[in-house]
């Protein structure tokens, strides 16, 4: 659990880092009220929280049919873990990263009360090496409560980056913001690669 929290923690920064300006633009503003930021706020996450609901369903239901096998069923994911991990680190750190957004989709949107939830939708499936991390993850899980509970883990993780959102303008030291960021990945990089490389020897061992 702790290693999805992580997860969903650099996750959240390298989201925050491309498609931070561009969501809930009128919370930056300061034009809302406390009430209408509560509300916005808390449809995005919602909506996030759904959205992830659903993939640790997926994941785990097919992850009983693909990793059948003992054998695969450490050597694969192991494989996908290393391979994301390096993709994560790159992506969160990389000064030539894509900047656009898929967020700016909600700016299309003429009724604003479909916005939050468009961008928690838009945010969840945003395929990023984060995302790829935590759906192998959830597909190797013994059982569905378990892959539950890695999507909650990374879920708080990433939601904590967006709780701030209504402040952002105030900030004044936002480099401690990605350090925080940079760091979450690193660390979360580490953690997986080992991961991959301990399953990866132990499904070669075993097989």
């Amino acid at each position: 659990m702790t290693d999805s929290f992580i997860l969903g923690l650099s996750s959240g920064s390298a989201c925050l880092a491309t498609c931070g300006m561009v969501m809930f633009p009128y919370l930056m503003a300061g034009s809302a009220g406390v009430k209408r930021i509560a509300i916005d706020l808390s449809l995005f996450l919602l909506t996030r929280f759904v959205i992830y609901f659903i993939l640790a369903t997926l994941a785990w239901y097919f992850g009983q049919a693909i990793f059948s096998n003992p054998v695969v069923r450490n050597i694969v994911p192991g494989i996908l873990y290393i391979v994301f991990a390096i993709m994560l680190v790159w992506y969160s750190i990389s000064k030539n990263r894509n900047p656009n957004c898929p967020a700016k989709i909600v700016k299309t949107v003429n009724n604003q009360r479909l916005v939050p939830i468009l961008l928690g939708i838009v945010n969840s499936l945003g395929f990023c090496p984060a995302l790829f991390i935590i759906l192998t993850k959830g597909a190797t899980q013994g059982t569905l409560v378990q892959s539950y509970i890695a999507f909650l883990a990374f879920f708080i993780g990433s939601s904590l980056w967006f709780l701030p959102l209504p402040l952002a303008g105030i900030i004044r030291k936002k480099e401690v913001l990605t350090n925080i960021g940079i760091l979450a990945t690193g660390l979360a990089g580490i953690i997986f690669m080992i991961k991959g490389l301990t399953n990866l020897i132990g499904g070669i061992i075993n097989g």
